[in-house]
């Protein structure tokens, strides 16, 4: 989606301060909406899935369709003892699922194919976690997980950390438990990722890994390195996500605070209040490839399977982000409780400057210049990052040189972003060194 096509989803600005407020009532109804999408995906995409001749990447399978709907139902389950209306819901998609995630496609890709058992079973797994057993299909899975190719296909580490946790929801009667102790070190999540700018791939291994790894946040893992410093890069990759937009990946980054526990960085609580207004304001959070131009073009049957398909996967994640949000202390503060130095606002400012008079503006940038002088204040690092992940995006060095001189200016450096900032500078004056000192002839 490009950056006019967001800027046209919204409302002209953003709501009233008053109305953005994660209590539980809200989340509720965010994950509310998120079941009620989930349902009618799987009703209109999860037999044939969604086949766009235009642009053929934007393609969907049904599978996908129906595994990340049973997703959503395993931590969703956890908020039903407080709200019927998410009970209700969430019986209401486990039935729309039963026929696709243990139909006859299914049982006989278990059977024929047992290096990809537990990827086929997964809806059966989500379903089975949360009440809805199947016996027969249990002991068909547990059967071909005894297959001598059972363990040959090979996966980088975050798709190994999905079968571990895979065999989790299974459970012993159904597969062993066998867990790799240095798997988690293989890890995005243990590495130095390069945030100027991310890679998209090296962002979904590491919001997977983590996913992954905690069980959707049921669970504490042992991290292979410490919270803190995941975080710091979290706050990094989420900067860039709401820079350019891409609502999916900033919601699958914010899910690392409720999944980690602790206090949300008001970097973070400022991301979670821009694509909750987002979603207030397009009644659906946009994902990354849709085409506001080509939707009104649609009508009928055929938009509707455009609109579900472009939107699915991002209401998935607000549904993942709002559930996990609802556990016991793990909601993000209201933006009046962010606390900074008042100082920090004229840091802001400058950064904003440096960064000039976008066109189209951004949406994150139109939230924050609508808050108060005192949350504008806590929004200096998230902007520091901001300005220097699109200063790379844009091989800008002169904006890299500036934001880096604001953030020294008010003691912002201490992040991975102004450090990786800061050694790209460096490298950048040795190759113009070496550069000069080539002779002309050669």
């Amino acid at each position: 989606m490009t950056r006019s096509d967001a800027v046209a989803l919204h409302r002209p600005g953003p709501p009233a301060r008053d109305a953005i407020a994660w209590g539980e009532a809200d989340l509720i109804q965010r994950l509310c909406r998120a079941l009620d999408i989930a349902r009618r995906t799987v009703e209109t995409l999860a037999a044939d899935g969604y086949t766009d001749r235009d642009h053929p990447e934007h393609s969907i399978r049904g599978e996908k369709v129906v595994v990340e709907a049973a997703m959503l139902l395993v931590p969703s389950q956890a908020v039903c003892p407080v709200s019927a209306e998410v009970s209700e819901r969430l019986n209401a998609l486990a039935e729309s699922l039963l026929p696709y995630a243990r139909g006859e496609r299914v049982r006989a890709r278990v059977c024929l194919e047992p290096a990809l058992a537990l990827d086929h079973a997964a809806a059966h797994l989500c379903l089975s976690a949360i009440g809805w057993p199947d016996g027969d299909l249990d002991r068909l899975l547990q059967e071909s997980l005894r297959a001598e190719a059972a363990g040959s296909r090979e996966r980088p580490p975050h798709r190994e950390l999905e079968q571990e946790w895979l065999r989790r929801l299974a459970g012993s009667t159904v597969a062993d438990l066998p867990e790799d102790p240095g798997l988690a070190r293989r890890t995005a999540l243990a590495r130095d990722i390069d945030l100027l700018p991310p890679n998209t791939d090296d962002v979904y291994a590491f919001t997977h890994a983590l996913m992954y790894l905690s069980d959707l946040g049921h669970r504490r893992p042992r991290l292979p390195r410490a919270a803190t410093e995941i975080k710091a890069r979290a706050a990094a990759l989420l900067a860039d996500s709401l820079d350019i937009g891409d609502y999916d990946l900033a919601g699958e980054i914010l899910l690392t605070w409720p999944f980690l526990g602790g206090r949300w960085n008001a970097g973070a609580a400022l991301g979670f209040a821009v694509i909750a207004a987002v979603e207030d304001g397009a009644r659906v959070l946009p994902g990354p490839g849709i085409s506001i131009e080509r939707l009104q073009q649609l009508e009928g049957p055929e938009r509707r399977r455009y609109a579900l398909a472009s939107a699915y996967h991002t209401a998935f994640v607000m549904g993942l982000l709002s559930a996990a949000a609802l556990r016991p202390g793990a909601a993000p503060p209201v933006l009046d409780s962010l606390r900074a130095d008042p100082a920090a606002a004229a840091a802001v400012e400058e950064l904003l400057a440096a960064l000039g008079p976008d066109d189209p503006v951004p949406f994150w940038r139109r939230f924050l210049l609508a808050q108060p002088e005192t949350t504008l204040a806590a929004a200096a690092p998230l902007v520091l990052d901001i300005c220097l992940c699109r200063a790379a995006r844009q091989r800008d060095l002169a904006l890299l040189r500036d934001g880096l001189l604001a953030g020294q200016r008010h003691g912002l450096l201490d992040a991975p972003a102004a450090r990786q900032a800061a050694q790209l500078l460096r490298r950048c004056s040795l190759l113009g060194r070496q550069q000069l000192a080539v002779p002309a002839s050669s």
